[in-house]
């Protein structure tokens, strides 16, 4: 049985996660409110799950309103930086992967307090890689 090596797939969809992240953590810690430079790395519709809900945003507007919540969450929580930890990034074929990673959140003095465990599943579409799914795992 022959097996497709998918390692350069992964390799592409780690560093693209890996802006992302970086994207994320300078908005955040920047205290900014404005999703506009994070709408790109997702899909619409995009499906997430908690421990308290399951939501599918189905909109351009619905993605922007919670991921400005987010950002705005985080600044007050005086947020400080964040860790992208553990990342793992397994190809399920040519145009999709799961990625698997531990979010450590810091205050600005420094002391850690949320930490997260998030499965993201992405897909490969004509604009590049967006995230469609995404689950936390642990809080």
């Amino acid at each position: 049985m022959s097996r497709t090596d998918r390692s350069p797939v992964e390799e592409s969809a780690k560093q693209w996660f890996e802006r992302y992240a970086t994207t994320f953590i300078e908005l955040a810690g920047s205290g900014a409110t404005q999703a506009a430079s994070l709408l790109g790395y997702f899909a619409v519709p995009l499906t997430m799950t908690t421990s308290a809900a399951h939501l599918t945003l189905t909109t351009t507007e619905q993605l922007t309103a919670a991921l400005g919540q987010e950002l705005i969450a985080l600044r007050e929580a005086d947020y400080g930086s964040s860790q992208a930890l553990d990342q793992v990034v397994r190809a399920l074929n040519d145009r999709s992967v799961l990625i698997e990673v531990t979010w450590a959140r810091y205050n600005r003095s420094g002391s850690e307090f949320q930490r997260t465990r998030v499965l993201y599943l992405v897909a490969r579409t004509a604009d590049g890689w967006r995230i469609t799914a995404a689950s936390v795992l642990a809080p």
